[in-house]
């Protein structure tokens, strides 16, 4: 039986692009996209955990610093691709009303997504 090939997420919290974290970018012919180089020296290298050759199969995407209309337009771009949102009630909420009670802006949908691989990634805590 195949070994499961290991996944792992290394978190850059000021994000400027492949280049200023100290990689090289590649596309194979297939789309798929691979490290190229790591500069040891560089954020990237310093992780010890981004290696030349790497595939990069998925991001998570930080709204924290974003602006709503930076994020708004990030998130218009990403028709037809799978996409897990990671959401939390705030009293702020547009669909919440002053009691505290929902207002029928609100989906019962808690998850949107049917296959393994979504449930497990989504469910981990």
């Amino acid at each position: 039986m195949a070994e499961e090939e290991e996944t792992r997420e290394v978190l850059f919290s000021d994000w400027s692009g492949p280049e200023k974290q100290g990689m090289t970018l590649e596309q194979s012919g297939e789309g798929e996209i691979y490290v190229k180089e790591v500069k040891m020296e560089s954020p990237a290298g310093r992780t010890g955990r981004v290696h030349e050759g790497d595939q990069i199969v998925g991001a998570t995407i930080y709204f924290d610093n974003m602006s709503s209309k930076e994020t708004t337009e990030l998130l218009k771009t990403l028709n037809k691709h799978k996409v897990g949102l990671k959401l939390q009630n705030k009293d702020k909420s547009p669909c919440r009303s002053p009691m505290g009670t929902l207002s029928p802006c609100r989906s019962p949908m808690e998850q949107s997504g049917d296959d393994e691989e979504y449930k497990r990634i989504y469910s981990k805590k």
